[in-house]
């Protein structure tokens, strides 16, 4: 008994936050791969368009995710734990879904590729927002930031590793090699939330909100409501509907950018890039505690500014810019980006306040999602009628929404 306590997924433990920042590890090292593969393809000739394609049907199932919430908040079985039953049920057929692919050569989009990522992506966004509610339900608010700190910090590592050892196993042994690691890695991490245990109440709720197998429709749209209809729950999908668009446009467009106007070579892409991942998660291990010291406005609206300025710089990029100078702007966005979620993350998930925090959390990376499948759509469509330059300004010009929001977002109550 009491080593099941010990793993109790609750009070901010050591075993709790482990827990959920390994679970976030795991969605790393996938995103990682996929960005691994876009540069390889892209070095086999991939075009903007294959690439934009690829990217934008397999990132829809983060975008359905509002659609999933309801349903991971309205059922479950209890005897696993409300949250911990669809993480454990997700991550099993996330790693089943990639087996066909051992035995598949890769060296372009096709279908049957699109087809296999965007039903593990279904399942590893289903995993992503019940991980999200579980964070929800049974921390503390006090602890969101420093949580959402270690969870993203931990995302964008994995992401960083995940894009640099696939980039490797890619250019050095082939695709189904470089599969087997995300296959293997995946595994691993399906052992902790398997062992651990949930709690069946939430957070602050004890002995009044105890978990049930089904919430009736009544309960779940008047809990849905509560969380949603208000000035602040509305700003912040405003927010989240601009915040990924430049994002998105800069993931279709710099493998081809950096191929053909800095003359780097896809090793080159795919060992940079991993520095700023892994940059932006000590960044974001360590928000809880500066923006204790900063604030959270402060810090939300200079990782906005940084990130907007930035593209406006890798604007002016020709041939003529050197190798150093492009690197220094790949690392100092994605630090910009990974410091700018994890403080809105830690925003939004102290709004999740009802126990349909699965459906409201949601809805707001729904729109998150979203906006980056509108960036990795529009990308193609500009470079057809304009230039890299161009295309980077726009990018930057989408985020200034973003900073007036960030200062309603960020008010004292937050």
């Amino acid at each position: 008994m009491e080593l099941i306590h010990s793993r109790l997924l609750s009070n901010g433990t050591k075993w709790h936050l482990s827990c959920l920042s390994i679970l976030y590890l795991s969605q790393g090292l996938s995103a990682g791969f996929l960005l691994a593969l876009t540069t390889y393809l892209a070095t086999k000739g991939a075009s903007l368009v294959d690439i934009s394609l690829l990217l934008s049907i397999t990132l829809l199932p983060w975008t359905l995710k509002v659609f999933f919430g309801p349903i991971i908040d309205s059922l479950t079985v209890k005897r696993f734990g409300r949250r911990r039953f669809w993480i454990i049920s997700s991550q099993i057929i996330m790693i089943l879904v990639l087996l066909p692919l051992l035995f598949i050569d890769v060296t372009e989009v096709s279908s049957l590729l699109i087809a296999i990522f965007t039903v593990h992506n279904l399942f590893v966004a289903t995993c992503d927002i019940a991980t999200d509610a579980l964070a929800a339900d049974s921390l503390k608010e006090s602890d969101l930031a420093k949580a959402n700190g270690y969870m993203w910090g931990s995302k964008i590592i994995g992401r960083g590793s995940g894009m640099l050892i696939s980039s490797s196993l890619l250019f050095s042994y082939g695709f189904n090699v470089s599969i087997f690691f995300l296959i293997s890695c995946m595994t691993l991490v399906f052992i902790f939330p398997f062992i651990s245990s949930e709690s069946g109440h939430k957070e602050g709720a004890e002995g009044n909100q105890e978990y049930k197998n089904v919430l009736g429709l009544k309960f779940l749209l008047s809990e849905i409501s509560r969380g949603l209809l208000n000035k602040t729950a509305i700003a912040a999908v405003a927010f989240m509907l601009f915040s990924n668009i430049a994002i998105g446009i800069f993931d279709v467009t710099y493998n081809k950018f950096y191929l053909e106007v800095i003359g780097m070579t896809g090793e080159d892409i795919g060992s940079i890039r991993p520095t700023g991942m892994w940059l932006g998660g000590l960044i974001g291990f360590s928000v809880g505690l500066i923006s204790f010291y900063l604030g959270k406005r402060l810090l939300l609206v200079s990782f906005i500014v940084s990130q907007l300025l930035l593209f406006i710089f890798l604007s002016t990029f020709t041939t003529e810019t050197s190798y150093q100078l492009g690197s220094l702007t790949i690392i100092g966005l994605d630090i910009a980006e990974a410091g700018m979620k994890v403080v809105i993350f830690a925003i939004l998930m102290a709004l999740c306040t009802t126990q349909t925090s699965a459906t409201n959390f949601g809805i707001f990376m729904g729109f998150s999602n979203l906006s980056t499948i509108i960036g990795n759509s529009l990308a193609p469509l500009i470079m057809e009628y304009s230039t890299y330059s161009v295309t980077y300004i726009f990018a930057g010009l989408t985020l200034v929404p973003c900073v007036v929001l960030a200062f309603y977002l960020t008010k004292a109550k937050n």
